[in-house]
């Protein structure tokens, strides 16, 4: 029931319909999921864990670490991703949202649009910061990607000044 997205209160109160005599609150629910979490991660860190299976997906990133081994930028794109970004190189929107992260980090999004006026996921990054420099970082590995025939000719964005680059 939990990996159908059904709240814990809701399961408590579907096995007790099943079973009256059961002495459980959701605390008992959200214990179990943590167990069970915690034995699908085998001892590794979630982190750890995101980096396969982006490599078993066939993703493509990169990830920076600072010092203390911090993660400080992931960029990801998904290979369906990459054919869309270079058949329809013309227009991309690109945003950050503000930290509404675990990890308080800003993502970066990068949307493209087709020439039958649809939207898609170009990419994403994780960035440390909102600052020139992570753009930069984030655009750089996006160029990365991108045929050397292929240029943009609309790039949108909102009036970010550390965006708004030389």
């Amino acid at each position: 029931m939990s990996q159908s997205g059904i709240q814990p209160r809701q399961i408590i109160s579907s096995l007790q319909l099943e079973n009256p005599g059961l002495r459980a609150v959701s605390y008992t629910v959200y214990n179990a999921k943590a167990k069970i979490h915690k034995e699908k991660l085998g001892g590794r860190t979630m982190i750890e864990v995101l980096i396969q299976e982006l490599g078993q997906g066939g993703f493509i990133y990169d990830v920076e670490h600072d010092t203390s081994s911090t993660i400080t930028h992931l960029f990801l794109i998904h290979p369906i991703s990459i054919t869309m970004v270079k058949n329809f190189s013309s227009i991309f929107i690109m945003d950050c949202t503000h930290k509404t992260n675990k990890y308080k980090m800003p993502l970066f999004n990068i949307i493209g649009v087709s020439c039958f006026n649809k939207t898609f996921y170009a990419r994403f990054a994780f960035l440390k910061n909102e600052k020139e420099d992570d753009f930069l970082w984030a655009l750089s590995k996006f160029k990365k990607v991108l045929d050397e025939e292929n240029q943009h000719s609309v790039i949108i964005s909102d009036r970010c000044q550390a965006f708004i680059m030389r």
